[in-house]
């Protein structure tokens, strides 16, 4: 015999609620229907599923050894029926999401869990890459979206969402902060003169050219990658807060002081869409999500 999903979600809910009166109730069906109908159950299936008395019910072991496979299984036939609904009513099936390579990229995946658990059946494809090939990326529809740091100029093929605000700041190896710090050399200036570490792609122009501070420059695709250059001496880098203060309390960067101005400057994050495509419902949600939730220190 096939047990269909209306006989497990039965079977569940008087597990759950007790008794066949409750189990009714929570079905909207009257008690006669719901014992009626295990009892029919239980002839059919030659089993016996819950041990009756004048005062008591109780699930039998063999209704207990189903309960796990049941409860998946409606799980799972809900689900579907909940995407079937919503993509009646325009829910798309695959979403695309860049991520600059730079962007501390734990803050967003708590958007992407309650989005999963709003629509679990969506497929979800996250690309990390430099800013500048998730531009690219996005003009030939590759990706629904990227989030990334605001630029200097404007495209007006784009629309955007701030996020939420990201400090940068520079940072060197302890060796060569020392050095630093024996030549007296504190100025701001001083770092056109060491090499730059920058997160970005040679088969680009840089995203905002004003990230570019050294004459010489060295380019990785890759944060954590770039982050260790500049722990091995290679350079000096400017980098999230949020990522390298757990570097900092290590020692094994420093973050760098300077006699005539601050060490940190604030980042816009931004959501990035194309402006000829409307936001569909579930990069709408996600977006909000993240508008209200992200919280950087």
């Amino acid at each position: 015999m096939k047990l269909s999903s209306d006989q497990l979600e039965l079977i569940l809910e008087i597990i759950d609620r007790g008794n066949f009166s409750a189990a009714a109730r929570a079905l909207n069906r009257v008690p006669s229907a719901v014992s009626m109908a295990i009892a029919n159950l239980e002839a059919e299936l030659n089993l016996k599923l819950f041990e009756r008395s004048k005062n008591h019910l109780a699930p039998t072991e063999v209704a207990l050894s189903i309960e796990p496979h049941a409860r998946l299984i409606v799980t799972k036939m809900r689900q579907l029926e909940m995407h079937l609904s919503e993509l009646s009513m325009g829910l798309e099936t695959d979403i695309s999401i860049g991520v600059a390579a730079d962007v501390n990229q734990k803050f967003l995946l708590a958007g992407i869990e309650q989005l999963i658990q709003r629509y679990p059946l969506l497929n979800i494809e996250m690309v990390s890459a430099p800013q500048q090939e998730l531009k690219e990326r996005l003009e030939k529809n590759e990706i629904d979206l990227y989030v990334a740091y605001s630029s200097s100029s404007i495209d007006t093929n784009q629309r955007f969402r701030l996020l939420a605000m990201e400090k940068f700041v520079a940072a060197i190896s302890p060796l060569n902060a020392q050095k630093l710090k024996e030549q007296q050399r504190n100025e701001l200036t001083t770092l056109s003169e060491l090499r730059q570490i920058i997160v970005a792609s040679k088969h680009y122009a840089l995203p905002d050219p004003r990230i570019l501070v050294s004459e010489t420059y060295w380019t990785t695709d890759n944060l954590s990658m770039a982050i260790q250059m500049v722990e091995q001496g290679l350079g000096w880098g400017n980098f999230p807060l949020s990522v390298v203060k757990e570097h900092f309390n290590q020692q094994s960067l420093t973050r760098l002081a300077f006699s005539d101005t601050t060490n940190g400057l604030d980042m816009p994050i931004h959501a990035i869409w194309p402006s000829y495509k409307p936001l569909s419902q579930s990069l709408q949600f996600l977006i909000e999500f993240w508008a209200k939730q992200i919280q950087i220190e």
